[in-house]
């Protein structure tokens, strides 16, 4: 394992209002941030995983990270307790076991299986890249009930691989309803979200025509879940507020996490649909303006989940874009139990993937080299 010298320690100060908050036995009236770098020995290979971090599936005990590599049809294996290159599967992209020219991202399934997805259908596969079970997003039985301009997009699985999570496209306006696909009966139930459809505030869509057809770029708030235990917890970058779907009782419950730093939502007003490129950049950048939110991570050593949240300054003249970064701990029932802005230690939100061994993993290219900051809450 290669490990760079880099570490830095903070005194965090909780805002937690004068009181002694507890969780698991642990205080949060004064808390130490420290950090380190390390560096996952490629063995000479060149890793795709360094280049992207947008989705990384990990197994269940983040001992095991996967990289699927589109383009070359690839999947790489980390080994993320030894942080050392395991190794390379080419799997087939045509065939019995092919899993398509153009399937670009992947999630576990349990932590034997992987779901490789394109824009229309989904090949699960083992780990040495058998195909197990293919499915169609257009089936009439898994579409039924969608407005004809609407398509599906994967989120995720089960960990039995029985329950497939969509959302719902459309880039007229935005649908943040959730289609929970029975695989096994071979039936489909809407979740809906409406706290969520307020994501359709701050669309940008721009349209122009080219080659005599029409091209369309759209920018808007994410809809995302993770899973903890038994829930599957729903969330936007456009709200501090959650819903977690409880698969075993059939239950949606929204949840609410107040901040006292940062408003908990966006809520400006914006332009839905502009003229050109440049103006869509204009009204992105209005929008990053107000506060995002990134994903729950949940801490399994400590029992709480950690957040962090920022927003753009106003630029002056050509200065590089400055913000205000914030952290958060909150507990398993959604409460806040800390928070504090930590501008002076993350110019940016850190690329924060999952914790492990009580640690926060977030992504870095190190030269090209697949890296983590790893923070540790002290």
């Amino acid at each position: 394992m290669k490990k760079l010298i880099f570490a830095i320690s903070i005194a965090f100060l909780a805002s937690c209002g004068g009181r002694d908050v507890e969780t698991s036995g642990n205080s949060y009236d004064d808390i130490q941030i420290s950090m380190d770098t390390v560096v996952v020995d490629s063995k000479d290979e060149i890793l795709m995983a360094a280049t992207g971090y947008f989705r990384f599936p990990v197994n269940s005990d983040h001992s095991k990270l996967y990289y699927w590599d589109g383009r070359s049809a690839n999947l790489e294996i980390i080994d993320l307790d030894k942080l050392e290159f395991v190794e390379k599967k080419k799997l087939e992209t045509e065939g019995p076991d092919g899993v398509g020219q153009n399937a670009y991202q992947a999630f576990m399934v349990g932590d034997s299986l992987l779901a490789l997805s394109d824009w229309n259908q989904v090949a699960i596969v083992d780990l040495e890249g058998n195909v197990q079970q293919r499915i169609k997003l257009n089936e009439d039985w898994i579409k039924e009930g969608l407005d004809e301009k609407g398509s599906l997009a994967v989120l995720g699985f089960s960990d039995d691989g029985n329950l497939m999570y969509c959302g719902i496209t459309n880039f007229s306006r935005l649908n943040s309803n959730i289609v929970k696909v029975d695989l096994k009966n071979k039936t489909t139930q809407l979740l809906e979200l409406p706290e969520y459809d307020k994501r359709e505030n701050f669309r940008v869509t721009h349209k122009a025509e080219s080659n005599g057809g029409t091209s369309m770029s759209m920018i808007s708030p994410n809809l995302l879940f993770e899973k903890n235990f038994d829930n599957v917890i729903f969330w936007s970058d456009a709200f501090n507020n959650i819903y977690v779907y409880d698969s075993k009782t059939d239950s949606l419950k929204f949840e609410m996490i107040t901040s006292t730093l940062t408003a908990n939502e966006k809520m400006g007003t914006y332009k839905n649909d502009v003229a050109s490129h440049e103006a869509m950049i204009e009204e992105v950048e209005k929008i990053n303006l107000e506060v995002s939110f990134s994903k729950l991570l949940w801490d399994d050593k400590n029992n709480v989940y950690y957040r962090f949240s920022s927003y753009n300054l106003p630029k002056i003249a050509d200065e590089k874009t400055k913000g205000k970064v914030f952290f958060s701990i909150i507990n398993e029932n959604f409460e806040m139990l800390a928070e504090k802005e930590v501008s002076d230690v993350f110019r940016t939100v850190p690329s924060a993937q999952f914790v492990k061994d009580g640690l926060i993993y977030c992504f870095l290219n190190v030269d090209d080299e697949l890296g983590y900051v790893r923070i540790k809450i002290n």
